[in-house]
């Protein structure tokens, strides 16, 4: 949870739903403030939303920053990118593997890099589990400005690793704060 503005880069809601939000959208952009509402706030609306095709389809998204939306929801997968003036939804077959990383970070070039380090770290780990996944993102790679634990001269840097693992009935969201090192994990149960 963000302090500052009540909202979250993740969620996992109490029906099975997990959401998970990036800054940006297709292209970096340059922060027009004050916005009228945090993105973080709309990763928890969408978790706790009645119905997520309506409100990805009929929420009014003006007034906040781009970002990029990931909801998994039984066995679907939904892609929403808010560019600052449109919304873009795109259904996303849930069951491949899929790296993300936000286009106001990293630079395509970048992107690129990591994707191919995720596609080699999963051809050697192809039935990956939640452990190996989590020591994936916090691999060194040798580049700490844009790696996975990522460090920009200490004013810009990963702060934690958040990881959700759903089961048939269950879920759990493990948080480990690099800050801190500490571990926290929440379960929950869910009809499925």
């Amino acid at each position: 949870m963000d302090e500052t503005s009540g909202g979250s880069w993740i969620a996992l809601a109490d029906n099975g739903r997990t959401v998970c939000l990036l800054n940006g959208g297709f292209i970096p952009f340059i922060p027009e403030p004050p916005y009228r509402m945090s993105r973080g706030l709309v990763v928890l609306q969408a978790a706790t939303a009645e119905d997520t095709n309506h409100f990805l389809l009929k929420s009014d998204f003006s007034g906040i920053a781009p970002f990029t939306l990931l909801i998994y929801e039984k066995h679907m997968l939904l892609q929403l990118i808010w560019d600052g003036d449109e919304k873009s939804i795109a259904y996303l077959p849930f069951d491949e593997p899929r790296i993300w990383s936000s286009v106001t970070l990293y630079p395509p070039k970048v992107r690129e890099w990591r994707k191919g380090l995720f596609e080699k770290w999963l051809s050697e780990n192809p039935e990956p589990d939640r452990e190996s996944i989590v020591a994936f993102h916090r691999m060194a790679n040798g580049d700490p400005a844009n790696g996975f634990i990522m460090n920009r001269s200490d004013i810009v840097r990963t702060l934690s690793v958040t990881s959700i693992e759903l089961k048939e009935h269950s879920g759990s969201l493990l948080h480990l704060s690099l800050d801190q090192d500490t571990r926290e994990e929440i379960m929950i149960h869910y009809e499925g």
